[in-house]
């Protein structure tokens, strides 16, 4: 017997927009309460974290639930950050709506993220995670490290 998941996955397309600000709405407030009607609350987005979706440099993965999008993993190429040799580092974003969470979600689309960045290239990429959030040891897990050797640093990379 065949087991069917609804779980489907599929490369971020600029489409995905309205989508990914409100998953990058989850990761900003990934502490606060939902509002009545289950979104996140209403958070100020940094701009460079948001706009021009789709340039150069971005990519990552949607997971979707029937048709519907659940979560995702995308980048962002950081122009501030500097890695080996001093290119430019993608910047790693995660979150799953809340329904969809405690089923494995996030740990296949972060697999699948790290794996888009890597084939497309990049030698490393960052995130930020504050101390207590849960996700932390999740990333620990799949090789990322405080940066600066500080454990209880927020940002975070890893090599490939």
């Amino acid at each position: 017997m065949v087991t069917v998941t609804p779980y489907a996955y599929r490369d971020v397309e600029p489409a995905d927009a309205p989508f990914l600000l409100e998953m990058l709405r989850l990761t900003v407030a990934w502490q606060l309460v939902p509002t009545a009607d289950g979104l996140p609350p209403a958070v100020l987005v940094a701009p460079y974290a948001f706009d021009d979706l789709g340039r150069p440099g971005d990519g990552g993965v949607v997971v979707t639930y029937d048709g519907e999008p659940a979560g995702a993993c995308w980048y962002r190429l950081n122009l501030t950050a500097r890695g080996h040799e001093g290119t430019p580092v993608p910047e790693l974003l995660l979150a799953v709506r809340p329904e969809h969470r405690a089923h494995g979600i996030g740990g296949k689309l972060l697999d699948r993220g790290i794996e888009h960045a890597r084939a497309a290239g990049y030698p490393t990429i960052d995130l930020v995670v504050e101390l207590e959030n849960p996700a932390r040891a999740m990333y620990q897990r799949r090789g990322f490290e405080p940066l600066g050797g500080a454990p209880d640093a927020r940002d975070m990379r890893k090599l490939f």
